[in-house]
C-alpha cells in the first residue's frame, strides 16, 4: 500500500474527528515522518489540502454515483472516495486506474469487504464518466451553484452573496480555491529587501517584491523550509502581505513600549520589532504558554532582543498599570474566513454561531487593552483575518460606542504608495484574496485622547 497515501487518509479521518486546524495535524504525522522521503510528503500534501479545498464539489459528484448519501457514509470511507475521486479529477499526472486502484487498496485496509466494492465501483464510476454531473441552476439557484460547484458551504457563500454580491463571491470563492505563493517578510534588522532577493538570485530562487508591503517577498518554487538557509539563520519570516501592512499601521517607534494581545506564532510581534529597530520594548502577550515559546523561537532566531512574553487570558483584567504603553496591536482571534486560501479545513471547521461568539471574544479583549493606552495619543490597532462585519465593523462599533475617548483614524497616510485600493471608506485596511491577491484582512487604528 502506498504509503504517502495512506498518511493522507490517516490525516483526514483524525482531522474529521479532531475538527481542529491541519497544519499542526499534518506537520505531525506527515512532515515529521521520517519513514516519508520529500516526494511522499509533498503528494501526501497535495491530497490532503486539494480535499479539503474541494471537498464541496467531490461530495456533491459522490453522490450523484452513491446510493448513500456521503453524509451517510462512514468516514473512513468517505475519505477514500475524497482522496480517489480527487486524484481522477484534478491530479492529472496520477492515472485514473492507479487511483482507484490504490484507493481499494486502503478501503481493503478497514477489513470490510462491501466496502472494498463500495469504492471500487464508485470511483470506477467516477473514473469513466458514466454520468455527466449536472449542478444547481447559476441563474436560479446561485448560492447552491456557487456552494457545490466552487466548495463552499451554504451559509457561508449565502453570506457573502448578501455582503459582495453574487459575481464577486464567484471570484472570492475562486480565489480561495488557488494555492497561494509563498510570501515572506525580509527582517531589515540584518539586510535590505535587495541583498536578499540577490542572495536568493544567486542561490537559483525566485523573489519577486510584494507590491504592497515594502519589506515582502513572494517566492517561487521555494525549497524545503525546514532546511532554508535564510529562513533558518533569520534573513527571513513567513507571513502573508496583508499580515504585514497590519504593523505599518501600529507604526511604532524606536524606544517606544508596545502591548502585542493574541501574539503567537509572533509574526506581527517580530514585525513590530523590525520596524521600532529592536529599540524599545514590546510585551507580548498569549493565553498559551506553548505558542509563546514559538514566539521566543522567532525572536532568537530573527535576532531580537526588545520582545518579553506573558502567558496572560487577555479576555480578563492584565496585570499592567494605566496608561503605561504608547501602542498596542490586538490581533484578535476570529474566524479567519480571510486565509481559506492557506487553510481550506476553515471551511468545513467554522461554524456560523462561531460569529457571535467570537465577536463577544473580540470586544472583550478590546475593552481589556483600552485603560492600558496612554491617554494622550496613545494607539489602540484591532485587526482580524475574517471578512465577517460583525467581526470587524462590528466590534469597532460597539467599542467607540462605549469608549468615546477614542475615536478612529484614516490609515491611508501610515501605508506605503499604491496601497490606496486597500483602504475602505471609513479609513480601515481592508483586504480581499480575489482583489489584492493576498489574505482578507481588516485593521483598524484608534487613537485616545
Amino acid at each position: 500500500m502506498d504509503q504517502a497515501r495512506k498518511k493522507a487518509l490517516e490525516v483526514l479521518t483524525r482531522w474529521e474527528k479532531r475538527g481542529s486546524t491541519m497544519d499542526p495535524l499534518f506537520d505531525a504525522f506527515v512532515m515529521e515522518n521520517p519513514l516519508l522521503t520529500d516526494l511522499d510528503k509533498a503528494f501526501a500534501r497535495e491530497i490532503v489540502y486539494g480535499v479539503l479545498r474541494w471537498r464541496g464539489r467531490l461530495d456533491w459528484i459522490i453522490a450523484a454515483y452513491s446510493r448513500i448519501k456521503p453524509s451517510r457514509l462512514e468516514r473512513a470511507i468517505l475519505a477514500i472516495l475524497r482522496m480517489g475521486a480527487y486524484q481522477i479529477l484534478f491530479m492529472d499526472r496520477v492515472p485514473a486506474a492507479a487511483a482507484v486502484d490504490e484507493s481499494v487498496k486502503l478501503a481493503k485496509g478497514l477489513r470490510k469487504k462491501e466496502a472494498t466494492a463500495f469504492v471500487n465501483g464508485i470511483l470506477r464510476s467516477i473514473a469513466e464518466g458514466r454520468k455527466e454531473i449536472t449542478y444547481p441552476d447559476l441563474q436560479t439557484n446561485p448560492i447552491e451553484y456557487i456552494a457545490a460547484f466552487h466548495s463552499h458551504p451554504l451559509w457561508l457563500v449565502r453570506r457573502w452573496v448578501d455582503q459582495f454580491g453574487r459575481d464577486e463571491t464567484i471570484a472570492l470563492c475562486e480565489a480561495n480555491n488557488h494555492f497561494p505563493p509563498l510570501t515572506v517578510r525580509v527582517n531589515t534588522l540584518k539586510a535590505s529587501r535587495e541583498a536578499v532577493i540577490k542572495r536568493l538570485h544567486d542561490q537559483g530562487i525566485e523573489a519577486s517584491p510584494t507590491p504592497f508591503s515594502p519589506a515582502g517577498l513572494r517566492i517561487k518554487d521555494p525549497p524545503s523550509l525546514a532546511s532554508w538557509g535564510p529562513l533558518q539563520q533569520g534573513w527571513l519570516q513567513v507571513q502573508d502581505e496583508a499580515a504585514q501592512i497590519v504593523s505599518l499601521i501600529l507604526a511604532p517607534k524606536p524606544g517606544e513600549r508596545i502591548l502585542d494581545l493574541c501574539a503567537a506564532p509572533g509574526g506581527k510581534t517580530t514585525h513590530l520589532a523590525q520596524l521600532m529597530q529592536d529599540q524599545g520594548e514590546i510585551i507580548a502577550v498569549d493565553v498559551s504558554p506553548a505558542k509563546l515559546e514559538i514566539v521566543q523561537e522567532n525572536c532568537r532566531r530573527l535576532g531580537i532582543a526588545i520582545v518579553k512574553v506573558k502567558a496572560f487570558d487577555a479576555t480578563r483584567p492584565l496585570p499592567f498599570a494605566p496608561g503605561s504603553f504608547d501602542g498596542c496591536l490586538v490581533d484578535a482571534p476570529c474566524t479567519g474566513l480571510g486565509t481559506l486560501r492557506r487553510h481550506p479545513e476553515g471551511k468545513w471547521r467554522i461554524k456560523e454561531q462561531d460569529i457571535l461568539r467570537l465577536q463577544e471574544m473580540q470586544g472583550q479583549i478590546l475593552r481589556q487593552a483600552a485603560p492600558l493606552i496612554k491617554k494622550d495619543g496613545g494607539i489602540l490597532v484591532y485587526s482580524t483575518c475574517t471578512l465577517t462585519q460583525e467581526e470587524n465593523e462590528g466590534v469597532i462599533s460597539a467599542f467607540l460606542s462605549e469608549h468615546k475617548e477614542f475615536s478612529l483614524e484614516h490609515v491611508s497616510s501610515l501605508l506605503p504608495p499604491g496601497c490606496e485600493g486597500l483602504v475602505d471608506e471609513q479609513g480601515c485596511l481592508r483586504t480581499l484574496p480575489h482583489r489584492h491577491k493576498t489574505d482578507g484582512f481588516f485593521a483598524a487604528r484608534l487613537r485616545r485622547r
